[in-house]
């Protein structure tokens, strides 16, 4: 019997998804891997049989039960008790409690307010600086923090703890744990003293969510919170670094932007597509015999239905590592997952895509990498690939900024 490949697969140059994926989605589209804490788990390749996964409630995310696989052999922040880790119907309570936080509506209401943020940032500037650790990183923990209407988060800490929590190699797992209960500790606070003097943003929205009799008791509070501010800054941070990478080397995919603005909602749905900074982590359970359309997945199996699989579909997705603005298909993307663990902060998340890429190519026409893309390292033992750094230059000052509007 052949030996199981181990996952995650190993990225290709530039943090490209592994060629793995293709290989088996021609030879084996739902196969087994071994996962770092030795367990094994179906993966699934294909945009058909990952769809079926994300929308089928016969597969559980609670991986309490005695005997749940789990992918590393200790803690990890995919498998913590949370939103994403909850079956019905807890997961339904809190999903019709949150509903409307992340409406459409409420979320182009913050569009000018990050603008002006991102002016800001942007104004203060060296001429040569690293768009990772200067913007990528700082603009969406400031937007988070201000939607939330928590200012004066300390953003350092923040990016250690978070960096912490998604280690899969350079810390013991003692270490992710106390990194984890201290950023716990620290967001409590937060809602603590947010209960003393309270404000008008999203946690108050959250403090005070009802439904009839119903609300977030404490420890729900802050592990949305929690949740939030860490995939607020740190997914959106690493497809913008990313995705710059790839808009400026070739140059061309920037310039295109820069001659039609217009292009940049699009784009952003590609870049989602393509530059998703890491497989999924995400286990479920089959409670009952699922037959997906690449095979069965037995009563108590795992499997992962797989975003880098499923976005590089040919069979959806022709040319699939081309970004096609013309592409029809393109919002069909799986990067925020589908059904009933749809990402909470998809229209955030895109939002804030749009008007960052659209204020760099409106402010920064003439930014360029000042190095090869091929020279820059990529991030080693986490669950997060981007690159360390995306060091850029621009020539002169930046353009002048028009006035916000509310988009």
């Amino acid at each position: 019997m052949a030996e199981l490949e181990q996952y995650p697969f190993m990225p290709g140059p530039r943090g490209v998804p592994a060629e793995t994926y293709a290989k088996r989605r021609e030879q084996e589209p739902l196969g087994k891997v071994r996962l770092p804490s030795g367990d094994t788990v179906y993966l699934t390749t294909t945009y058909q049989d990952a769809a079926a996964v994300m929308s089928d409630a016969r597969f559980s995310r609670d991986l309490s039960r005695p005997g749940s696989p789990r992918m590393f052999p200790g803690f990890t922040i995919a498998e913590a008790p949370g939103l994403s880790s909850m079956d019905p119907p807890d997961h339904t309570r809190q999903r019709r409690l949150l509903s409307g936080v992340f409406t459409p509506r409420q979320v182009n209401g913050w569009r000018p307010r990050l603008r002006t943020l991102a002016a800001e940032l942007i104004d203060a500037l060296p001429e040569e600086f690293d768009l990772l650790r200067d913007l990528a990183f700082p603009l969406p923990v400031q937007i988070i923090c201000d939607v939330l209407g928590v200012p004066g988060v300390d953003a350092v800490r923040v990016r250690a703890w978070s960096d912490a929590i998604l280690s899969t190699s350079s810390l013991t797992e003692e270490e992710k744990l106390a990194a984890a209960m201290e950023f716990y500790a620290y967001i409590a606070e937060l809602i603590a003293a947010h209960r003393e003097q309270p404000g008008d943003g999203l946690l108050a929205t959250m403090i005070h969510a009802r439904d009839g009799e119903d609300r977030l008791t404490e420890d729900e509070l802050v592990r949305n919170t929690l949740g939030l501010i860490l995939a607020g800054h740190e997914t959106t941070g690493s497809v913008l670094a990313r995705s710059m990478l790839r808009l400026l080397d070739p140059r061309d995919g920037f310039e295109r932007l820069v001659a039609e603005p217009e292009l940049v909602p699009i784009v952003v749905e590609e870049l989602l597509r393509l530059e998703q900074p890491g497989d999924s982590p995400l286990i479920r359970v089959a409670t009952e015999d699922v037959e997906l359309p690449s095979g069965v997945v037995r009563k108590g199996e795992g499997v992962i239905a797989s975003f880098a699989g499923a976005n590089l579909d040919p069979s959806v997705f022709p040319d699939p590592d081309v970004m096609d603005v013309r592409r029809e298909t393109t919002l069909h993307h799986l990067a925020f997952g589908r059904g009933p663990h749809y990402c909470l902060g998809a229209n955030l998340a895109r939002m804030e895509l749009q008007e960052i890429l659209g204020v760099l190519v409106e402010r920064l026409p003439d930014l360029s990498l000042t190095e090869p893309a091929e020279d820059v390292p990529w991030t080693q033992g986490s669950i997060i690939v981007r690159p360390v750094r995306v060091p850029v230059r621009m020539s002169g000052r930046p353009q002048t900024a028009p006035p916000a509007t509310s988009g």
